[in-house]
């Protein structure tokens, strides 16, 4: 029982992290929509300069993080009832 609830433990952790990393494109689309609206001037980025385009980076980025951020707390909810069984044990 105690190492299948291990094996499950590091299961989660593992599907934690692959959700941090598919959502960090999200972040770094955020960042660039967010630089492309608030900066002044040439871009280093020339495509920055059509606020269409840094609308478009602003929604996807954000779609990315919620999805990222719904499935990191479902994840820690189930890390935290397989930690806690762990603890009883």
């Amino acid at each position: 029982m105690k190492t299948q609830l291990e094996a499950e433990l590091a299961a989660v952790k593992k599907s934690m992290l692959m959700t941090q990393l598919i959502g960090l494109p999200g972040a770094i689309m955020l960042g660039l929509g967010v630089y492309g609206i608030f900066v002044e001037g040439e871009k280093f980025l020339p495509f920055l300069d059509d606020p269409v385009n840094c609308y478009g980076l602003l929604a996807v980025g954000a779609l990315i993080s919620m999805w990222e951020a719904m499935r990191v707390l479902q994840l820690n909810r189930r890390q935290q009832d397989i930690q806690s069984k762990l603890d009883t044990l």
